[in-house]
C-alpha cells in the first residue's frame, strides 16, 4: 500500500496517461472562481487539511481513467516511463486534473485502485498523441505496468472551480438508466424524496460537487453512462449510515432502484502532491 500511495503522487506529478500536470495550488493567483472573484481557499482549513482547487471549463473534455496497477510494475511507471512521457505530454496540450486513490470499490465494471481525471484541449488531440511514432516506443512501458484501463469522456455545462480536501471521500457514480420516460420520472422522486433523508440521517450531507455530460470520445471510451458525477461525503461511514438508515432503505431506495439499470460507485481519497 505504501508503494501504491507513492506512484498515486508520482502520477499526480507526471500524468499516468500521458497527461501534463494540471494541478495548482490553493493561491489566490491560480484559479478563476464561478464568480469571476479570486479566493485563497486554504484560510478556511486547519493546518492539518490539505485543499487544492481545480477549474473544470466548458468546451474541454475530461478524460476519466479507472486503473488498476500492477503493484510490481510501480518502479517501471516511475522511473522508465513518466519520465520519457513528459515532452510528449507537453506537445499535445493535455493536463491531469487530479489523481485520486481508490479506498472501496463497489463496481463489477471498473476494477481500479485509482482514478484519474485529464483535460483535454479536445478528443482528436488524444489521438494525435497514440498516433506519434516516436510515443508509440515507450507505450509499452505504460502498458505492462497496467492491469485493466477503463476510460470515459465527458464535458461540463459551465465553468465550475472544485475544492478537493484531504478530509473528504469522492464518490464516482456512473449510473444508466432503464428505458422510457417513466424512468426520469422515477429519478425525480427518487431526488425529492431522499433529499430530506440526506439532510437529517445522523451524518454528513453527500454533495453533488459536479455533473458531467457525455462528449464525443472518437471512439476512445470503453464505458459510456448516461449518467457521470463525483460526490463528496465526510466519510466512508457516513455513506454506509446513509444507506442503513430505515427511511432511506424504505422510501429512496426502491424509487431509485425503479429507474436505475445499473450503477457503479468507486470511493476515494484525493491524492496530493509530496511536499
Amino acid at each position: 500500500m505504501k508503494n501504491l500511495k507513492i506512484v498515486i503522487f508520482n502520477m499526480a506529478i507526471f500524468g499516468l496517461l500521458s497527461i501534463h500536470i494540471g494541478y495548482s495550488q490553493n493561491n489566490k493567483n491560480d484559479i478563476a472562481m464561478n464568480n469571476n472573484k479570486q479566493h485563497d481557499y486554504t484560510a478556511n482549513f486547519s493546518h492539518d487539511i490539505k485543499a487544492q482547487t481545480v477549474l473544470f471549463k466548458k468546451g474541454k473534455v475530461y478524460e476519466l481513467a479507472y486503473v488498476d496497477v500492477q503493484p510490481e510494475k510501480m518502479n517501471q511507471l516511475n522511473t522508465q516511463y513518466f519520465p520519457k512521457a513528459m515532452p510528449f505530454i507537453i506537445k499535445y496540450g493535455a493536463k491531469m486534473i487530479g489523481g485520486f486513490e481508490v479506498v472501496k470499490n463497489e463496481s463489477d465494471m471498473l476494477p481500479s485502485n485509482m482514478v484519474a481525471i485529464f483535460e483535454w484541449p479536445n478528443a482528436q488531440a488524444r489521438l494525435d498523441l497514440l498516433a506519434d511514432k516516436e510515443f508509440q516506443k515507450i507505450v509499452h512501458l505504460r502498458d505492462e505496468a497496467l492491469n485493466t484501463v477503463n476510460l470515459g469522456y465527458f464535458g461540463v455545462t459551465e465553468d465550475k472551480a472544485i475544492t478537493f480536501r484531504s478530509d473528504k471521500v469522492y464518490e464516482f457514480g456512473s449510473a444508466n438508466l432503464k428505458p422510457g420516460d417513466q424512468a426520469q420520472k422515477d429519478l425525480k422522486n427518487y431526488f425529492e424524496i431522499s433529499e430530506p433523508i440526506k439532510r437529517s440521517y445522523g451524518g454528513g450531507y453527500p454533495e453533488f460537487i459536479i455533473n458531467f455530460n457525455k462528449t464525443d470520445s472518437k471512439g476512445q471510451a470503453t464505458f459510456v453512462p448516461h449518467m457521470q458525477f463525483i460526490v463528496e461525503w465526510n466519510s466512508i461511514a457516513d455513506n454506509q449510515k446513509l444507506y442503513a438508515n430505515n427511511d432511506f432503505k424504505t422510501k429512496a431506495i426502491p424509487e431509485m432502484m425503479k429507474a436505475i439499470a445499473k450503477f457503479d460507485a468507486v470511493f476515494t481519497k484525493f491524492s496530493f502532491p509530496q511536499n
